[in-house]
């Protein structure tokens, strides 16, 4: 395994660390190769559970290691920019529920991964950012995309276009994180906590209702009604809804 990440195994899952704090975390291809072996794998075996967070406590991610790019021809650069949007898109869309533990920085290609997680928990020092334009760049990973579909074009667009650094508490208020862990809690701790609060339930169920949800446009429409009316038959007939119906007639007999 590589020394840039670490894995550790869970009963339901895996946590993820990226383990390279002397460089905030950031972001090479061995780590995106990594990450996408673990979602593999995480698939193929049916876990529920994959908790992705950064070394230390300095930084979940700060970003793509510009050292590594600089060191690139140009088309090894946009290789590893298609590589890295596609994984997250992936990631975003897996039946594996994810929760980016944000442990610190959490800026550019970080921050554009732990957008791509299902779940979002941070520490209370916790900060972020998209400053890609400041460099005459914009989010190579698909940040254009998931922050609008997150938090709205607006502010999507003033915080991609100014670059400017914000708080958990501003981040916590747009919607973009799910809760701030406390202060006397571990954040890749409550992050596990965190997940299993809905991977405790029924995996068909939860599939469907990400589907339905990710159907979801702006506004009621006939094509999302008729994706939720299609897993609603499925999972209605399945045995778990059965089963789980029986169960809470039974307690309440």
């Amino acid at each position: 395994m590589s020394t840039e990440y670490d894995i550790r195994p869970l009963e339901d899952g895996a946590v993820f660390t990226i383990d390279r704090p002397a460089k905030l975390n950031a972001l090479t291809k061995p780590v995106l190769m990594g990450l996408a072996e673990c979602l593999d794998r995480l698939e193929r075996e049916g876990a529920r559970l994959l908790v992705i967070t950064g070394r230390g406590e300095k930084a979940f991610c700060a970003g793509t290691d510009l050292t590594e790019m600089q060191d690139m021809a140009m088309e090894d650069r946009l290789s590893k920019s298609a590589m890295a949007r596609s994984l997250f898109v992936r990631l975003s869309r897996s039946p594996v529920l994810s929760v980016a533990a944000v442990n610190g920085l959490a800026l550019g290609g970080g921050l554009e991964l732990a957008m791509a997680c299902t779940f979002r928990i941070a520490a209370q020092h916790a900060s972020f950012g998209l400053p890609e334009v400041k460099l005459g760049l914009l989010p190579a990973y698909a940040g254009t995309q998931f922050l609008p579909a997150l938090i709205g074009r607006a502010r999507a667009e003033e915080l991609i276009l100014t670059g400017r650094t914000f708080s958990l508490e501003e981040a916590l208020a747009i919607g973009l994180v799910h809760r701030a862990c406390p202060p006397s809690a571990g954040v890749e701790e409550a992050a596990i906590a965190f997940g299993r609060e809905a991977t405790c339930y029924s995996a068909p169920a939860v599939d469907a209702i990400r589907q339905c949800i990710a159907a979801a446009g702006s506004a009621v429409s006939d094509s999302g009604l008729d994706v939720e009316d299609r897993y609603v038959r499925a999972v209605f007939s399945g045995p778990e809804a059965e089963a789980g119906v029986n169960a809470f007639l039974n307690r309440h007999k």
